[in-house]
């Protein structure tokens, strides 16, 4: 026998590397997650006049680092294929997110719905988003 002989073969290597990134992509929401939160309770906090304007700042810029960085990160674990899947779901969701926008925005100058907000807008980007690549996952191309 070889030294070889428990060597991991390819298929359960690409099954231990997408375990480890799917931990990755976990971890980094549950931590942005915490960061929004953290942030959000700072900002309330500064307008309660309990804490100085500083700290929700800092916090903010916190986050916003964190973002980029994982943002930098994120496109460094995938391959081209993935790269070339997200770009795609985000053209579709912002292409999506533009039109419905464009439509809410008319709807609501015209007095028929209320007018849309800044959350209502990304929520509904990231939702696209999300929809369109899942479908390009899928392979409903």
């Amino acid at each position: 026998m070889t030294k070889n002989d428990t060597a991991p073969t390819g298929e359960e290597r690409l099954k231990s590397r997408r375990r480890t990134f799917w931990r990755y992509v976990a971890l980094a929401i549950l931590v942005a997650i915490i960061g929004g939160m953290l942030s959000g309770a700072a900002a309330a906090l500064y307008e309660d006049g309990v804490i100085p304007l500083w700290l929700p700042l800092v916090m903010c810029a916190l986050v916003f680092a964190g973002l980029v960085w994982f943002t930098w990160d994120y496109f460094r674990w995938i391959d081209e294929l993935d790269r070339m899947d997200n770009l795609w779901a985000h053209l579709i969701g912002s292409y999506g997110c533009i039109f419905i926008s464009g439509v809410w925005f008319f709807a609501a100058q015209l007095g028929l719905i209320p007018p849309p907000d800044a959350l209502a807008i990304i929520s509904l980007l990231i939702g696209l988003i999300v929809v369109a690549y899942v479908v390009r996952k899928l392979g409903l191309r």
